[in-house]
């Protein structure tokens, strides 16, 4: 298990979301913690970051195995999250 970090900007595109798919993201940050290899390494660019499906929305995090934290970067919509 590692300790969750989340960005203050990742906070605030999961309070734009609705009620129903919020709860869904709160669930799958709780599923990130207990195995943060859960996700998708992103291969563009060797950055260390994965994305976690979520129906249409996307969690993107970083592992640090050393210290046993993931910080959420970034959650929002498929759409724009990766920009």
């Amino acid at each position: 298990m590692c300790e969750l970090l989340v960005a203050s900007s990742a906070k605030r595109s999961i309070k734009k979301i609705s009620k129903n798919h919020r709860k869904a993201i709160v669930s799958a940050l709780q599923e990130i913690k207990e195995d943060p290899f859960i996700g998708k390494p992103l291969t563009r660019e060797p950055t260390g970051k994965f994305s976690y499906k979520v129906g249409v929305y996307r969690i993107i995090y970083k592992v640090n195995t050393k210290d046993k934290t993931v910080f959420v970067l970034s959650a929002g919509h498929r759409s724009t999250v990766y920009n």
